[in-house]
């Protein structure tokens, strides 16, 4: 049969199509593949499948799918593509299965290489197991290690160094992070909860408070619960320099009252007014927290450093203490 120029005559199809139908394929006389690119594919495919069956392995059927969709493998359904997570190793750009079919993969995936879903999240996040876990708790007598009264439940691990430190309750590690790990903020809160407030000689005061219009519910608030009034919060925040009696470093934000006789102590800033509340306004666990972390420290090496380096620090050390000294008041 005569193809006119630039065709060429597919076998398969049994029709004449452009020669930019076709695949190249050095090995023919022309240069081309002996089928149209349709056909090639359809004959790939079916060698494909043949060869997968002799393995014993099984090749899915391709869905046809409407634009804007995607067909989830796991549920066998067809759903829209923001019911399918992102992947950017996939050609698509989306995770192979839906969200949901992804997280009971991902689960299952988990427990079989890891025993559970727990003990994964263990391993990666703290590098402990279940059984580390379980270990440390029965040494702690099934107790929290700071409070000594409720079950430890979560894992506590120094923010710096990763070092995993003990099982706490709920309260005790929040009242860690609310003091930030420091030793210092947690032996000058012990001895506030004790009644003997730690004033430093110098501060560096904040930005001047600006007068401002007092809510009715405030000043009811302040009244009913801590029968005082807006001005004598003012009044207070002024004799404490306009910063928090236990950090010393920012404003503050809440008043501070005992939580058994009801006396109004200071205002504090949040995080050292929840901190406190974390450890149950108890100045003996806020000791145990501080033993705690003491015990816990890990014992740096001591670099070797260089005349420069050392040069280097010294000038930096003396450039905060400048800069310090140039903004502090006398308290």
């Amino acid at each position: 049969m005569d193809v006119p120029d630039g065709f060429k005559w597919c076998s398969d199809c049994g029709e004449a199509k452009a020669v930019s139908e076709f695949g190249a394929n050095k090995r023919m006389s022309d240069g081309l593949a002996r089928y149209c690119k349709p056909c090639f594919a359809v004959r790939s495919t079916r060698s494909y499948r043949k060869r997968k069956a002799e393995q014993g392995k099984i090749v899915r059927e391709k869905v046809e799918v409407p634009a804007g969709s995607k067909y989830c493998p796991r549920c066998k359904e067809v759903k829209a593509v923001t019911e399918f997570g992102r992947n950017r190793a996939e050609r698509s750009g989306l995770a192979a299965y839906c969200k949901p079919c992804h997280n009971t993969v991902m689960r299952e995936d988990r427990i079989q290489k890891h025993g559970s879903t727990r003990n994964y999240h263990l391993k990666r996040r703290y590098g402990i197991t279940e059984d580390d876990f379980d270990r440390m708790l029965a040494q702690q007598e099934g107790l929290c290690a700071i409070c000594r009264v409720v079950p430890g439940t979560f894992v506590d691990h120094c923010h710096a160094t990763g070092l995993v430190r003990g099982i706490l309750c709920f309260n005790c590690n929040n009242g860690l992070g609310h003091f930030s790990d420091s030793t210092a903020l947690l032996e000058v809160a012990a001895h506030y909860l004790e009644g003997e407030v730690l004033w430093p000689d110098l501060v560096i005061p904040p930005e001047a408070r600006g007068a401002k219009a007092v809510a009715r519910t405030r000043a009811y608030h302040l009244a009913q619960r801590y029968r005082i009034r807006p001005d004598d919060v003012e009044g207070m925040i002024a004799d404490q320099h306009g910063l928090c009696v236990i950090c010393w470093g920012r404003p503050p934000e809440h008043v501070d009252h005992c939580h058994r006789t009801g006396d109004v102590r200071y205002a504090l800033c949040l995080p050292c007014n929840s901190g406190i509340g974390q450890f149950r306004d108890d100045a003996g666990v806020v000791r145990r927290a501080w033993s705690y972390l003491e015990a816990t420290v890990p014992m740096w090496d001591v670099a070797e450093l260089s005349e420069e380096e050392v040069e280097e620090l010294i000038r930096a050390d003396e450039a905060m203490r400048n800069d310090f000294y140039s903004r502090a008041v006398p308290v």
